[in-house]
């Protein structure tokens, strides 16, 4: 049950030489190494065990800790905590830039530990600012660092092209840079502007420097076509360049379907054109709208809608009956009904059409003619030992028919229906004759005696 050798523990080293193997009980004392020390609280000792391990004691000794790595101008950031063999690492403040190693590592010196190589951070310095023709800087004396300013002025009567101050930046190699190029300093003289068929708004005169703008306006019928506000750039031309004011053109005249046009138009008509309607037969013009059509400036025709109406026919009547519509305007169609008692004559409905210089229905209006009442026959007449098949209380009216049957043991003689005729004005009759049933004690006697008759024959 002996220990084998213990494990080598990188921040600890055995007192006493190493052996082979160790009896239960064996304890070992260990010293913390160089940029190591004791950890609070715990002993640098392991023991052999009963079962041939050696007891569990982690990290009794720690790394010896380094002071704060500050840097001017600069901060540090670490993953672990500042001990023996933790690593950093640096980074400068904007406007400034790192010089040596990014990184630097808690190690042991003469027995101490301490930070390797600790970089610094200096500030990023631009070149002097260019010196330009005609201007100077309001404020170029002295070093150029970066988030520093200057700004240029140029002399009387000269304009100044380009950013008048510009900054010190730093470019993706952390070397210092100006923002944008020096500006420089010309004259600038743009030609008077002017566009054909259109007013200015603003830029009167005729003097334009550099960045001076002149906005315009088209005539009445005209459409602008470009920008209407130009600029005067650096090479004394109008940015974007002049606009033009083109006439504008509606295009065909607009159809309606209830006028059509009295004044002649081809494909296209100059802003401005007027153009007559007059209203198509069955219709008429709407109180307070205009049947003239424009040709605006936006190029698209006016027009007040439905400037004509549909004219309205005379309401038709029908006695004994009704006109179903929802109105009498021309092109609609009306429908008659007749009351009830009453049948309909002549056309069932009227449509109201263009007649002379107005609207009236194509037809005539229908009248309704009273029914006259059905003919009835009573109920059929009876018959002794039959029957009919007519029920009670039905109205029979001209052209019913009933059948008869007779009772069992019982002949029908003569035509089994009847049917019901008219003898005078509705009033209804039964055709004759009506069928009997015949039979019964007669028939039974009638019937017997050939059977007698024929026995007696066969007895001589």
């Amino acid at each position: 049950g002996d220990c084998q050798q213990p494990e080598r523990f990188v921040f600890a080293e055995l007192i006493t030489p190493l052996q082979q193997s160790y009896t239960v009980g064996t304890q070992l004392r260990y010293r913390c190494r160089p940029g190591y020390t004791m950890a609070g609280g715990k002993m640098p000792v392991i023991t052999c065990l009963s079962n041939s391990t050696w007891s569990e004691n982690p990290d009794f000794c720690i790394g010896k800790s380094c002071s704060p790595p500050d840097i001017p101008n600069g901060r540090f950031d670490s993953e672990t905590d500042l001990r023996f063999g933790a690593t950093i690492t640096y980074s400068c403040n904007v406007g400034y830039r790192l010089v040596g190693k990014s990184t630097a590592q808690c190690v042991l010196t003469n027995n101490e530990v301490s930070w390797s190589r600790i970089p610094d951070c200096t500030i990023i310095p631009c070149l002097p600012p260019p010196v330009i023709e005609n201007g100077q800087i309001m404020n170029g004396d002295g070093d150029f660092t970066v988030g520093m300013a200057v700004t240029y002025k140029c002399n009387e009567g000269l304009n100044l092209i380009g950013n008048a101050t510009i900054d010190c930046t730093v470019d993706d190699n952390l070397e210092g840079t100006w923002s944008s190029p020096a500006p420089e300093c010309k004259e600038v003289r743009c030609k008077n502007p002017e566009v054909k068929n259109a007013r200015r708004l603003s830029g009167f005169g005729t003097g334009h420097t550099y960045k001076s703008t002149v906005a315009f306006e088209c005539d009445p019928g005209h459409l602008l076509n470009g920008s209407s506000v130009v600029t005067c750039e650096a090479d004394n031309t109008w940015k974007p360049p002049l606009p033009t004011c083109d006439p504008i053109h509606c295009g065909p005249a607009p159809g309606f379907p209830f006028a059509e046009g009295v004044t002649a138009a081809g494909d296209s008509s100059p802003a401005g054109t007027k153009l007559r309607y007059q209203c198509k037969p069955g219709y008429t013009a709407a109180s307070g709208k205009s049947s003239v059509v424009t040709c605006l400036n936006d190029a698209t025709w006016s027009a007040d809608p439905d400037f004509c109406i549909r004219q309205r026919c005379t309401r038709p009547t029908i006695e004994n009956g009704d006109v179903v519509a929802d109105n009498f305007l021309f092109e609609t169609v009306v429908t008659f009904t007749c009351h009830p008692g009453y049948e309909l004559k002549e056309s069932s409905s009227a449509k109201c059409v263009v007649s002379g210089n107005g609207v009236d229905w194509d037809t005539a209006s229908p009248y309704c003619e009273r029914q006259l009442p059905d003919s009835l026959c009573e109920e059929p007449p009876p018959i002794d030992n039959g029957m009919h098949n007519g029920t009670k209380g039905t109205n029979f009216v001209q052209g019913s028919v009933v059948v008869y049957k007779c009772k069992a043991g019982f002949t029908l003689a003569g035509a089994a229906s009847i049917y019901c005729g008219v003898d005078r004005p509705h009033h209804g009759v039964w055709s004759k004759p009506t069928p009997e049933c015949r039979g019964g004690a007669n028939v039974v006697i009638v019937g017997i005696f050939p059977l007698l008759l024929a026995a007696l024959v066969m007895n001589i």
